[in-house]
């Protein structure tokens, strides 16, 4: 993803959707903020500049719900609040796109134990398991 934001499977749908995170200054956003804040708009964003205070749970929740706006803009602001209400924090999955992109790592060069030189096209490779693993794990990552 290239996209900072959050994966939540909503109710009814089949597969879980990507709300890539998204504020504004527009009326159903604002309303949002307020029914989850109670804060005045100027502090709020504020307070979405801070990564320690956008991890407060009444900050994360409105954010939530804008960007569920965001996606969905036919919704009323009152469903959009039932459904953040209603999820489960650990129903999402936080997306942070510099986390999420894994460099992509080459394979190790296989060498024979006993020579040091690279093997031929017909014997084995000797990497480790250690380095298979991470291999495995690193193109995992990647598709």
């Amino acid at each position: 993803m290239d996209q900072d934001g959050f994966e939540y499977k909503i109710p009814g749908e089949d597969e879980a959707t990507f709300f890539p995170w998204s504020v504004s200054d527009g009326g159903k956003d604002l309303m949002l903020i307020d029914h989850f804040t109670h804060l005045p708009v100027h502090e709020f964003f504020a307070l979405i500049d801070d990564e320690f205070d956008r991890s407060r749970a009444p900050i994360l929740l409105a954010m939530m719900a804008t960007s569920i706006r965001a996606k969905h803009t036919d919704w009323t602001p009152e469903r959009i609040i039932r459904t953040v209400q209603n999820l489960s924090i650990s129903d999402v999955t936080m997306v942070d796109a510099e986390v999420d992109e894994a460099p992509r790592v080459d394979p190790p060069e296989p060498v024979e134990e006993s020579t040091g030189a690279k093997p031929s096209s017909g014997s084995k490779s000797s990497a480790t398991p250690q380095e298979l693993s991470a291999f495995v794990t690193s193109r995992e990552t990647q598709a």
